[in-house]
């Protein structure tokens, strides 16, 4: 069966989840109001990158002298005190593209990059794959295999449980990737760092309060009181958990769209910070980071 497609219009749902969790979750506000501007930006640049870009292998010149630009100036007015000031640090992309291009690749590549380069990146391409799909494929050698994106070879950010669309099949579990946002069917017990299916390995760690704590016994405590309008005390992430492995020490948050229609996994994934730090104190590490760094 073919993966569910991310909306159409899912530039606008990011946009509206990343406002409702800004008002609704004061730790992410800051972040998330970022979060809603940068999005205004990559959605115009991937409308522009659908209109202008014909020769996907030109994929990384194009990013750097068309989006980078964008991203540079929203991320200066808006971004985060830190960030907006180490990025206006940065040499410009004009003085420097070949340097900008090199960076892009990298990080395709995997490579190590700063913080800031890494966001830069990542910010600057994500929309332009976004936007050229499945035939970005066809002119990067990426890794192919289950654990990476049939579209670009990025990594998973988030696994989401969706439901089937009938009422007796348990919700089916994919991975959307971190660099283009597509979806892919990925079995349910297996750690999507390391392909580990011994379930004794694979803990899952809920919020105290949420069916999904009550049924692993792995449960999450005193993450802090509830948002405004918000569920009751000890269950704020009642549709998001983490996902660990004990073979490679590595996770996911997990979205479950079952328990929240509303939501949007790579939005719901960079708010729940509270999650990612008890991880990191249970000495597990993120797959990858999310575009915030967390």
């Amino acid at each position: 069966m073919t993966p569910p497609a991310v909306a159409a219009d899912h530039w606008t749902e990011r946009r509206r989840r990343a406002a409702e969790l800004a008002e609704h979750w004061p730790f992410a506000t800051e972040v998330l109001t970022f979060y809603g501007a940068l999005l205004d930006a990559q959605a115009r640049a991937c409308e522009m990158a659908r209109a202008e870009l014909t020769d996907p292998s030109r994929t990384v010149p194009y990013a750097v002298a068309r989006i980078l630009p964008i991203v540079r100036a929203v991320t200066t007015a808006t971004g985060p005190e830190k960030l907006a000031r180490a990025v206006a640090s940065l040499p410009s992309e004009n003085a420097s593209a070949g340097q900008w291009e090199e960076k892009v690749t990298r990080w395709l590549d995997g490579g190590e990059l700063s913080a800031v380069d890494r966001y830069l990146a990542r910010a600057t391409l994500g929309p332009v794959l976004e936007a050229l799909g499945l035939a970005f494929s066809q002119v990067w050698d990426g890794p192919r295999d289950a654990r990476h994106c049939p579209h670009c070879g990025g990594l998973p950010q988030v696994s989401v449980l969706a439901s089937a669309g009938e009422d007796l099949v348990a919700p089916r579990r994919y991975l959307e990737c971190s660099r283009c946002a597509w979806r892919w069917a990925y079995p349910r017990m297996t750690c999507a760092g390391c392909g580990e299916t011994e379930a004794r390995h694979l803990p899952i760690f809920a919020e105290e309060g949420t069916t999904e704590a009550e049924a692993t016994g792995t449960v999450i405590r005193g993450l802090g009181a509830a948002p405004a309008g918000g569920p009751a005390p000890g269950a704020r992430f009642r549709h998001v958990s983490i996902y660990a492995c004990r073979s490679c020490s590595r996770y996911l948050l997990n979205v479950d769209l079952s328990r929240d229609a509303r939501a949007v996994p790579l939005v719901d994934e960079m708010a729940a910070m509270p999650l990612d730090l008890y991880a990191r104190e249970q000495g597990i590490t993120k797959i990858v980071p999310n575009l915030m760094g967390f």
